[in-house]
């Protein structure tokens, strides 16, 4: 059985899944999407919110005409 990649990631997760520092990634990217608050002092971010994010940045698809991964599609 393969490993699955969680959609919410901690700040650490998240900076290290756009390639990015952790100081960077909240300076930056963090601030643009924001997190989900799941207490006090925890915030996660939306897996699938960043890589839209990254799509919209990089011109790869427009919002309209975003494919949908297929394992995604069945989560």
């Amino acid at each position: 059985m393969g490993d699955i990649t969680p959609r919410l990631l901690s700040v650490e997760e998240a900076a290290r899944y756009v390639g990015l520092s952790r100081p960077v990634f909240q300076a930056t990217i963090g601030k643009q999407i924001p997190p989900i608050k799941t207490g006090v002092r925890r915030l996660i971010w939306d897996r699938i919110a960043l890589d839209r994010w990254i799509d919209a940045q990089s011109g790869v698809s427009s919002p309209e005409k975003k494919e949908i991964n297929p394992l995604d599609a069945l989560m």
